[in-house]
């Protein structure tokens, strides 16, 4: 069996898991798009783009699309339309040891449509799942490439899988090709039969792991710093955009009610201008009705 190390959540571990589909002797390694909700969408890529399975149901359980996702192989990325990332995907991450990638903001309909192409699809879950899975595969897709020419030139192309596995866990390419290279040297036939060698290499190996156990650790913590910077920035964003619009409202209600003043003592001025005209039409009227008694 395929012996391959992941890292995940500051955690690095050697595993021969029996249920990870194998295509030869090596490892099938997935990119998955879900689209949570009432019905759940999924599209199962390899990490070359092939679609190898799309559907969705209605209420599907995490474990019916668990059982679904493990029989095209091992999910190496999740990936989602949405940002943040639904409930179920962090789970169904959490069970699979795997990161989740998520868009800067959640994607369009336009966007959608332009990364599935020609793709046909049941329903637009499944639209959804796809479009999420190919713009994961497009974020990393240089990265991926770069990988390929370097296990070419190093006479490892079979392993090509596991190290793209474990870059897309947060691993730095440079940890993993030397993973891969301790556990070539242990697994080789002429060093297991000296036992001192082998004690060697193992020895090696657990320093190895804890080197990589504190460098998974140290990735982990700046991204979630990095998160946390992006939240709060957002956050002050929305704190700023609440100030100005309530001073944009504060100055309007003052220009409102400097309008209504004006308009308010423009009236008053009016109706005593009136006010005085009649009182002095009246003083003439009666001014000249005494005249006229006088004259009687």
């Amino acid at each position: 069996m395929c012996r391959l190390t992941e890292i995940y959540r500051a955690q690095l571990r050697f595993s021969s898991s029996n249920n990870w589909c194998l295509k030869g002797d090596a490892l099938r390694c997935l990119i998955v798009g879900v689209d949570p909700g009432t019905t759940v969408g999924y599209a199962v890529f390899d990490l070359e783009t092939k679609k190898l399975s799309v559907g969705s149901k209605r209420e599907m359980s995490r474990e019916e699309l668990v059982d679904l996702i493990s029989r095209e192989g091992k999910p190496s990325l999740l990936a989602c339309d949405v940002n943040p990332a639904p409930e179920m995907l962090i789970k169904l991450a959490s069970y699979f040891n795997v990161r989740v990638s998520t868009p800067e903001r959640d994607m369009g309909e336009d966007e959608k449509s332009k990364l599935v192409g020609e793709m046909k699809f049941s329903n637009e879950h499944e639209r959804d799942a796809a479009a999420a899975a190919i713009r994961a595969y497009r974020v990393y897709e240089n990265k991926l490439r770069q990988i390929d020419r370097v296990v070419a030139e190093r006479g490892i192309p079979e392993k090509a899988n596991e190290v793209k596995h474990l870059v897309l866990n947060n691993t730095s390419l440079s940890d993993a090709l030397l993973l891969i290279d301790v556990e070539r040297e242990i697994q080789t036939p002429e060093v297991k039969s000296k036992e001192e060698a082998r004690i060697t290499l193992e020895k090696k190996n657990r320093q190895l792991r804890e080197l990589l156990i504190s460098n998974a650790e140290l990735r982990k913590a700046v991204e979630r710093l990095e998160n946390e910077n992006a939240e709060l920035r957002e956050r002050l964003r929305r704190l700023e955009r609440g100030v100005f619009e309530r001073l944009a409202r504060e100055k309007e209600i003052r220009k409102r009610d400097a309008e209504i003043r004006r308009l308010r003592e423009e009236r008053v001025k009016k109706v005593e201008k009136k006010t005085v005209k009649k009182r002095l039409d009246v003083e003439e009227i009666v001014e000249e009705y005494r005249k006229r008694r006088k004259h009687l």
